[in-house]
């Protein structure tokens, strides 16, 4: 077999295993995603193509960001993002790196590298990438509790990819769900439920089970706004279920405070006890944090993205 052979059954083999890499990535399957995304950097990097390894290092980004600590890899981008002369390879290790620091909840760093991506991906006149730009945009304005401007951008991620072939199912679940909980927040409930029960009954039929849980936080959310307390622990207790799915411990705390006041609403002080002592052992620096919670409403206040 020649070079030109072996480096053509190298590209070959990296692709397959970026694209098997990429589908369980939808999915929300971050380990085997990184596994499939580990072989498919391999292969790369054997056709001592430096391009195609940069390529395949920022498409594994994506799964390694959500696996686990990522110092590493942030440090890699970012020299990626230097030294690469293409923009469909700079956009990804420019959105990679925005989410690192959206996970570390820097997000001033976040929104800048956001910007980057953005800048290249108009460049590359990608919907599909700009509308990820937008549902992490998205992201950054709802953390900040800027909630009309944050429904506008998941509106134009929606828009973009609205009858697009190829557009993941999944992804567009998640960014309805972004848009129903902003909703939700801003006191229009009924429209916000609405979008986020689509989000998660479609995420459901796809068995994205990772990508549920926050749908099923924001079905908690508005039921409580709502004043029907069934439902909302319905929902509630389901999602403290999927917690370890989704790689996101904090949000565990959200589930105990919004299960804690539904069933102290409900009139159920046992249960009510129960769920805050738990979110109370999580904050040991505050004292007596369970009389506070039983006192105050925070429903208004709180936002379940910061």
């Amino acid at each position: 077999m020649t070079v030109t052979e072996m480096t053509e059954v190298l590209r070959a083999a990296a692709e397959a295993a970026r694209q098997e890499a990429a589908a369980l990535l939808e999915k929300g399957e971050f380990p085997a995603a990184l596994s499939a995304y580990d072989r498919a950097l391999e292969a790369a990097r054997a056709t001592d193509d430096p391009a195609f390894g940069d390529w395949m290092y920022v498409c594994r980004a994506a799964a390694a960001i959500e696996a686990g600590p990522a110092d590493d890899v942030l440090v890699e981008l970012k020299r990626v993002l230097l030294r690469s002369a293409s923009p469909a390879t700079a956009v990804r290790a420019a959105h990679a790196s925005a989410r690192v620091y959206e996970l570390r909840r820097d997000f001033e760093k976040a929104l800048f590298y956001n910007r980057i991506a953005r800048r290249h991906a108009e460049t590359l006149g990608d919907e599909t990438i700009l509308a990820h730009c937008d549902n992490q945009s998205g992201m950054l304005l709802t953390v900040d509790s800027r909630f009309e401007e944050a429904a506008a951008v998941y509106r134009r991620a929606l828009e973009r990819t609205e009858g697009q072939e190829g557009v993941s199912s999944i992804f567009r679940s998640v960014w309805r769900d972004n848009l129903g909980y902003c909703l939700i927040a801003l006191d229009r409930v009924p429209e916000g439920l609405a979008l986020v029960h689509e989000a998660f009954e479609a995420l459901e039929r796809e068995e994205a089970r990772s990508y549920t849980v926050y749908p099923l936080l924001d079905l908690c959310f508005g039921y409580l706004k709502s004043d029907r307390h069934a439902e909302a622990r319905f929902f509630g207790e389901s999602g403290l279920e999927r917690v370890p799915l989704c790689g996101e411990p904090a949000v565990e705390k959200s589930f105990l405070y919004l299960l804690g006041e539904t069933c102290h609403l409900a009139g159920d002080d046992d249960a009510a006890r129960g769920y805050f002592d738990r979110l109370a052992n999580l904050y040991p620096e505050f004292k007596n944090l369970r009389a506070y919670l039983e006192v105050f409403d925070f429903r208004n206040v709180i936002n379940l993205r910061s």
